[in-house]
């Protein structure tokens, strides 16, 4: 079996600021997109002294198809290999939508990876918006097809009304990578995340801070989502819930700003 790869970059902060001295951070996208989605974010957080690591997820932005059965197994041992490839004993990773499932597969076989959980716009339940069969269903089609055409209504759902209200140039972004896909690695990816494991007993289980992060315009993952994450966790256990206003699925590209507070607060 080939090694999944994963293209990644580290980037560092401003050297004139004090690099913080707790863990890096990695950031996982969304489905259908890449690592681009946090180009307004990785800003706020360099300023703040962080380490980040970006990486795009198996075969979507610049990672190629891998030739593995689709799986979240592979995913997750794609996304260790990125700490690896940077000797990062253990990070923060926030997995947003199809991220945070990516997240929790390497929560769920290496927790000691993970010093930190950030859950946004996700669900550890096999339900909608990535119910298997219709994920199964967007693998077909784009094969079908040869295009992502099929998925041009993304950045309807992707993006909150005040989103398409007040920042329009975010919808012709989200457009632009859905268009640049590789109907390939959408169609793996699709299967991937159909195959994906129910991992509610991960963040019940996960004794490090999670922190569950949402936008009040989400109709994908709507906020109540979080509550109901929120009430895996044993009594005790560090969490946090964070809905933003005005935002929707993509809280991380909408609002960069109040997202890096949040993290960093």
């Amino acid at each position: 079996m080939s090694t999944p790869r994963l293209w990644s970059t580290a980037l560092s902060p401003d050297p004139r600021v004090l690099l913080a001295p707790d863990e890096p951070w990695l950031l996982l996208h969304a489905f259908p997109l890449g690592s681009a989605i946090f180009s307004r974010l990785v800003p706020a957080l360099l300023g703040c002294g962080r380490r980040v690591l970006l990486a795009d997820l198996p075969g979507l932005g610049a990672s190629p198809v891998p030739s593995e059965e689709p799986t979240m197994d592979v995913v997750g041992d794609a996304v260790a290999a990125v700490l690896d490839a940077h000797e990062v004993e253990a990070a923060h990773v926030l997995g947003i939508s199809t991220g945070g499932y990516a997240a929790l597969e390497v929560t769920r076989t290496r927790p000691d990876r993970v010093a930190g959980l950030v859950l946004a716009s996700t669900t550890p339940w096999r339900i909608e918006p990535d119910e298997p069969d219709v994920r199964r269903e967007t693998a077909r089609t784009v094969e079908r097809d040869g295009s992502t055409a099929s998925l041009a209504d993304v950045p309807e759902a992707a993006l909150g009304p005040t989103a398409h209200r007040e920042q329009p140039d975010l919808v012709d972004l989200v457009a632009g990578l859905v268009a640049a896909a590789d109907p390939a690695g959408v169609a793996w990816i699709a299967r991937a995340i159909a195959a994906r494991h129910d991992t509610a007993d991960v963040v019940a289980a996960f004794p490090r801070e999670v922190h569950l992060l949402f936008g009040a315009e989400d109709r994908d993952t709507p906020p109540a989502r979080a509550e109901q994450i929120a009430a895996l966790r044993p009594s005790g256990a560090p969490t946090r819930v964070t809905v933003l206003p005005a935002t929707g699925h993509l809280t991380v590209l909408e609002r960069p700003r109040e997202v890096a507070e949040s993290l960093l607060g």
